[in-house]
Order: structure tokens, then C-alpha cells, then sequence
């Protein structure tokens, strides 16, 4: 079961025995943000749920599906810290999420993520789209061109400056496919990125995560996108 309640400043989310509380830092929590706080770059698809993702990421908010939103401008967030788990023992310090529109294309998202140098990236691709094709459709292709992108500006550079800690492929839209579709998807994604992303790794302890997700009203309430953050907290924290 899943609601919401206002706290103060923050907001709850309950999700079964756990509670995910976003809070904006003021006193010596805005130092320790200021010390601490993560940057993180949400890329992917078009239409592929980035915004959506962080309006969760950032506010706690999820609703029925609706027409996707264009977005023309690379937006930043403020910062926010996200509180998990019984006594908020898991805690995401996040000094600023850039949200990439996702007609620019996958070089230029590769790009960003280089230039920018955060300590996260969320990679969205959308399990409604097909698999192979040209890279402004198809989630393979976008995804392979992005990763090769990525890993020849790291390669050329070299890593000692690269701060990444954590990579996500999220595989959104689950709610659409059936699970067959959606592991068969993974494993074609799991082989991309293990044979693609090697210089561009950083500072990463963990394999890249690949995590179906779906950030829209369903059976399974927040349960995927909250295994998403929770995963993010966890492997910042390393």
C-alpha cells in the first residue's frame, strides 16, 4: 500500500514497511549537501520517462500516464535529499540532477555526461520501442551509440578525472510488455555495456545496474522506481 503525507518540509512516501522522505536541506544539512551532495545526469530516449523520473527522484510524485511532455532545454534541480528505509538509514545527498532533452540524440547525451563529469548517471530507454533501428527510435541502437561515445572520450582522456559511481539502464514501461520481452531486452543490454563501457566506468565498485522500471500508475505501485533509488543511495554511499 502506498500514500503520501506532507511532514514539515518533507514529504513521506510509505511503501509497505518502508518510507522514502524527500527533504530540501537548510543549517548543517545544506553544508553537508554543499560538502557531499551528488551530481546526477538522467539521459535516455525521448519519451522515455526522464522528467517523470525525476519529478519522483526529486518531489515523491506518481501519476496515471498522460501524454508525454516535450522537453526542449537541459534542466537542473535543486538540491534535495531523498531518506530511506526504517529511521532514514539510507540517505541520497543530491546537490543537482541535469535533465537531458532527449531529441538532441545519444552522441550528444554522451557528450553532456562527459563534460559535465557527475557522480551518477541514469541511462531511461523505453521497452515499447523496438530493439534495433535507427538510434532516435530504437533502444539498442540509441544505447549502443552513446556508450561508444562515452567510452571514446574516456578512453582518449583517461579516467583519473572520471567521478562516475553509479550507471543505470532503466528499462521503463514495463507495465506495457510481458516479462519475457523485458529479460530478453536486459540481456541484449547487459552484453552491450559490459563490451562497451570500460574506461568510462570511473570510480563505479558495482556492474552497471539494468532495472526495469515503471513510472506510471500499476499493480506493482512504486516498487520498481523506489528499487531504482534505493540501488543509486546504495552505490553512491560505497
Amino acid at each position: 500500500m502506498t500514500g503520501t503525507a506532507p511532514i514539515g518540509g518533507a514529504t513521506l512516501v510509505k511503501v509497505g514497511m518502508a518510507v522514502v522522505q524527500r527533504v530540501t536541506p537548510t543549517g548543517i544539512a545544506l553544508v553537508k549537501s554543499w560538502l557531499k551532495g551528488k551530481d546526477v545526469v538522467i539521459v535516455g530516449q525521448a519519451g522515455s520517462g526522464k522528467t517523470t523520473f525525476l519529478d519522483y527522484l526529486r518531489y515523491g510524485l506518481f501519476e496515471d500516464e498522460r501524454e508525454p511532455i516535450k522537453s526542449y532545454y537541459v534542466t537542473r534541480s535543486a538540491r534535495f535529499n531523498v531518506k530511506m528505509g526504517r529511521e532514514s538509514a539510507l540517505e541520497l545527498s543530491v546537490k543537482t540532477v541535469l535533465d537531458v532533452p532527449g531529441q538532441i540524440g545519444p552522441a550528444a547525451h554522451a557528450e553532456l555526461v562527459f563534460d559535465r563529469r557527475p557522480h551518477a548517471v541514469i541511462v531511461i530507454t523505453d521497452l515499447t520501442a523496438p530493439l534495433n533501428g535507427e538510434p532516435d527510435r530504437a533502444s539498442k541502437a540509441w544505447l549502443s551509440e552513446w556508450c561508444k561515445r562515452l567510452e571514446l572520450r574516456w578512453r582518449a582522456k583517461g579516467s583519473r578525472s572520471n567521478r562516475i559511481r553509479s550507471m543505470i539502464v532503466i528499462m521503463n514501461k514495463l507495465d506495457k510488455v510481458d516479462e519475457t520481452k523485458a529479460d530478453a531486452r536486459r540481456k541484449q543490454f547487459r552484453k552491450l555495456v559490459d563490451a562497451e563501457i570500460r574506461d568510462a566506468r570511473g570510480q563505479m565498485l558495482d556492474e552497471i545496474a539494468i532495472m526495469p522500471c515503471a513510472l506510471v500508475t500499476n499493480p506493482q505501485g512504486t516498487k520498481l522506481v523506489d528499487s531504482v533509488i534505493a540501488h543509486l543511495a546504495k552505490s553512491l554511499a560505497k
